[in-house]
């Protein structure tokens, strides 16, 4: 029987339920609280970096004090046998990833209540300054109510100083970069409102909106290219709906929702809106293949009540303005829906619809014909807070239309301003402005151990660019990669230099790594198979034999020495023992009760021996050493009847 693995001296793993390029994750049980948990443990190769470890507890405690619905809960932290873990909340349920491998495109309603869970718990998030960097369907789980909890907040957070050029661990989550991200850039609150949009696409298509041969091409068009429409992929995708996401999708962070609240009332206000239009009512709430993971009643009821409490808790204190009416749907047939009758909400809409209708039309008249002119005020060499206040009193706007570097104008600070200073405009007018990214020097990257195209990222995000490439053969590092950079890493230059590398011939065939057998001699089975894969290496044959030196399960001789050097991957054979395993010693003493024939037996790993017979008179004193394998128990009887019986453990 294989041992249990117990964490802590508190929790047994149970089994595993999922992994990652960093971690892995499995159900336990907590033997102090009584409950079903799940655990993350580090990957070895982050187990054994102190600073990683650091950081991803800090982090942890940061989070352990969120609580909220719909971010699954932190219970504790700690390490075990050098490696780090966290204690996390079970979910019953999938994650969303898996729900829409199972169900493809889910229905718009659904998608629009998991979107304002999802706002939700990011904004709990946020407020206690915690950027999740890491949002996606695999780290979403919903759970049989149809609550959706995000987690993989601690690991998330303690990748700070990773971009995708530079960790493989990251390079899955690629499809859900921002554009920030993706470029290397240090990243906001608005980098979780970008991956949230891209979640968003996906359960409402199947699928991501950029896809490519490598993380490297997806990286790419994240950054350079839009989504298709998702009306075009899917009718019945509302425009407003499909408006709200592309906003979140914005390439620039500032273009996007300020906040998660503000994401979360534009969703919270096209639900109320489509309930009102009668939108849900044809809309199945659940599909065929979600029979066997929800009763359609339950989830029924379950969305209808947070859309009431979304409308009494969200929207009493907020009067949204969104173009809602021109999401109105048609049937097949071509012909508009008919509206339900008239009720008090309908007339409060309306009401609210002309009275802003009546006050845009009146700015929009001021506008045009009535609004005063202005000079526009010198922002050059002031930042964009000191301009957009010069540019409030005189009734104006701002619009930052790009960064860029500039070797004389310190970094924040306006280049350039159009129209210029002193030209007059009218009021509201929107003043659009350059600003400064500071001097165009900056360090170069280290390239090697990157491929040709992550080393030509690397640079472009630096403001350089790749120049010779040249082939060369070097055994000791993986093909296809860089081995020497023309300028070396942390260097200051200034930008547009080009840098040279030389690349390790994608057909070069690289030496094997080697690692060293650890010492299996006096270890059980299990503590055997653990060590040869924390040193990379197979289990080859395993023999079992009989040894009086070693206990049941225990490794009794091992093919290759311990300490020497063999490559990865080797099998390394070895022997266990099937016992008896060596002897140890004990006695008995026993004052006879009765005259009679006495029978002395001992059963113990080898068998059943007798240890002593013979004719004894009551009160005689019997005393008497002995040897047994494993356990041994010995019985005492008296013409046949048992008088004494004593089990001795190993």
């Amino acid at each position: 029987m294989v041992a249990k693995r117990i964490l802590a001296n508190r929790y047994e793993l149970i089994r595993k339920i999922g992994s990652g390029g960093m971690a892995v994750v499995y159900q336990a049980y907590d033997t102090s609280l009584d409950r079903t948990v799940a655990i993350k443990l580090l990957r070895d190769e982050y187990a054994d970096d102190p600073d990683f470890t650091r950081r991803f507890q800090k982090e942890a405690q940061a989070v352990a004090r969120l609580s909220h619905q719909n971010i699954v809960n932190i219970y504790d932290f700690g390490e075990s046998d050098g490696v780090a873990y966290l204690v996390m909340e079970y979910i019953e349920g999938s994650t969303l990833k898996e729900l829409i491998a199972q169900n493809g495109p889910l229905p718009v309603g659904q998608v629009i209540d998991y979107g304002i869970q999802l706002c939700y718990g990011m904004a709990q998030a946020h407020d206690h300054d915690i950027v999740h960097k890491d949002i996606k369907p695999h780290n979403i789980m919903v759970d049989h109510n149809h609550t959706v909890k995000i987690t993989d907040f601690g690991i998330a957070q303690a990748m700070n100083n990773l971009t995708i050029t530079h960790n493989k661990g990251i390079l899955g989550s690629a499809h859900y970069f921002s554009p920030e991200q993706a470029r290397g850039d240090m990243v906001d609150f608005e980098t979780d409102i970008y991956s949230l949009g891209i979640v968003l696409y996906e359960m409402l298509t199947g699928k991501v909106p950029f896809t490519g041969e490598n993380p490297v091409s997806v990286a790419l068009k994240h950054m350079q290219e839009k989504p298709q429409s998702l009306t075009q992929q899917r009718p019945d995708v509302p425009q407003a709906l499909e408006r709200i996401i592309f906003k979140a999708l914005e390439k620039k962070p500032m273009y996007r929702f300020k906040s998660m609240q503000e994401m979360a009332d534009a969703l919270i206000g096209l639900q109320l809106y489509l309930e009102e239009k009668g939108y849900f009512q044809n809309e199945p709430v659940l599909t065929a293949a979600e029979k066997n993971y929800v009763e359609p009643q339950d989830l029924e009821t379950d969305m209808m009540t947070r859309k009431k409490s979304y409308s009494r808790e969200q929207l009493n204190d907020h009067t949204r303005v969104m173009d809602y009416e021109s999401i109105r749907e048609t049937d097949r047939d071509g012909k508009r829906r008919g509206t339900r009758k008239t009720n008090r909400k309908n007339v409060l809409i309306l009401v609210i619809g002309a009275i802003t209708l009546f006050l845009g039309t009146m700015w929009i008249v001021q506008a045009v014909m009535g609004s005063d002119e202005v000079a526009v005020p010198d922002l050059q060499n002031k930042t964009v807070l000191e301009a957009e206040k010069l540019l409030s009193d005189v009734s104006l706007k701002i619009l930052v239309e790009d960064e860029i570097h500039d070797d004389t104008i310190e970094k924040g600070y306006i280049i350039s301003q159009l129209p210029k200073a002193d030209t007059k405009v009218k009021e509201g007018r929107e003043i659009t402005v350059i600003v400064s990214l500071g001097s165009s020097e900056t360090a170069v990257p280290d390239l090697k151990g990157k491929t040709e195209q992550e080393a030509r990222i690397a640079l472009e995000n630096e403001g350089l660019s790749l120049g010779t490439v040249t082939l060369v053969t070097d055994t000791s590092h993986p093909p296809g990669v860089v081995v020497y950079q023309s300028v070396e890493t942390g260097t200051t230059v200034k930008s547009g230099i080009t840098v040279d590398v030389m690349l390790n011939d994608p057909n070069t065939e690289q030496e094997p790594a080697t690692t060293t057998v650890p010492y299996l001699t006096g270890k059980t089975l299990e503590e055997a198979l653990r060590a040869l894969e924390a040193a990379k290496l197979q289990s080859g044959a395993v023999t079992q034999v009989s040894s009086t030196e070693y206990a049941y399960n225990y490794v009794v001789s091992q093919q290759a020495a311990a300490g020497s050097s063999v490559s990865e991957g080797t099998a390394v054979a070895f022997s266990v023992s099937t016992g008896p395993g060596p002897q140890k010693s004990a006695q008995f003493d026993l004052i006879i009760p009765k005259d009679g024939r006495v029978v002395v037996t001992l059963t113990d790993a080898v068998g059943t021996s007798v240890l002593y017979q013979k004719d004894c008179a009551a009160g005689e004193r019997l005393e008497q050493s002995f040897l047994y394998h494993g356990s041994g128990t010995v019985t005492i009887t008296c013409n046949g009847e048992e008088i004494w019986s004593k089990v001795y453990e190993s």
